[in-house]
C-alpha cells in the first residue's frame, strides 16, 4: 500500500521518470542479492559444519574447559558481539548459531532466552567499531556525518547493554511469559 501511494504521488507530481523507476529498482535489488548471497553461503556453510560435526566438537571442547557455566556463554557473547562487529550482524548470526546454540542449550540454558541473548548480542556488536556496519548504513541512507550518528547511537548502546545484563542476571524476564502460555 505504501509503494502505490508513493508511486500515485509521484505520478501526480509529474515527478516519476524512467531514470528514477530504474534506480529505485536498481538499488533494492543490489542489496536483496547481496542478502541472498551472504544466506544461500551461509546454509552451504551451515551444512558442512553440521555434517563435520563441528557444533559437537566444540560443545565437547567449551563444556570441557575447567570453568564454571556462566563464563562458557559469556565467552560465547562475546564472540557474538566480536563477530557482529566485524561482520553485518544477521550474516554472523546465521554462521555463528548452528555451532553455539547447542552449547547454550547442551550447559542447560532455556532455549529462548539463548535466542534472544544472541540476538541481542550480535545487534550490539553491528552498532560498535571496528566496523560498525548499522552506523554506515545509517550513514549511507542519510547523509549524515558519522560522528553524529554515533552520538545518537551510543545511548541506545548503553540501553541495549543494560537489557542484556538484566535478561542475564533474570533469565525469568525473557523465559516466564512463554512457560505461561506453554501451559
Amino acid at each position: 500500500m505504501g509503494a502505490f501511494v508513493v508511486i500515485l504521488s509521484c505520478i501526480l507530481t509529474r515527478d516519476l521518470t524512467l531514470k528514477g523507476i530504474i534506480t529505485s529498482i536498481e538499488e533494492p535489488l543490489r542489496t536483496t542479492c547481496m542478502v541472498r548471497l551472504i544466506i544461500a553461503s551461509s546454509a552451504v556453510l551451515g551444512h558442512f559444519v553440521a555434517i563435520t560435526n563441528i557444533p559437537l566438537v566444540a560443545a565437547d571442547w567449551l563444556t570441557g574447559l575447567p570453568l564454571p557455566r556462566v563464563w562458557v556463554v559469556i565467552i560465547i557473547f562475546l564472540i557474538y558481539v566480536l563477530g557482529g562487529s566485524f561482520i553485518e550482524y544477521v550474516a554472523f548470526m546465521i554462521l555463528a548459531t548452528p555451532i553455539f546454540y547447542p552449547i547454550i542449550t547442551q550447559l542447560g540454558y532455556d532455549p529462548i532466552w539463548a535466542g534472544i541473548m544472541i540476538a541481542f548480542t550480535v545487534v550490539i556488536g553491528g552498532n560498535i567499531p571496528p566496523v560498525a556496519m548499522t552506523v554506515f548504513i545509517v550513514k549511507d541512507v542519510t547523509g549524515s556525518p558519522i560522528g553524529l550518528i554515533c552520538s545518537g547511537v551510543y545511548p541506545f548502546l548503553i540501553s541495549m547493554i543494560r537489557c542484556v545484563i538484566l535478561l542475564f542476571l533474570f533469565p525469568g524476564l525473557v523465559t516466564y511469559l512463554p512457560s505461561v502460555m506453554m501451559k
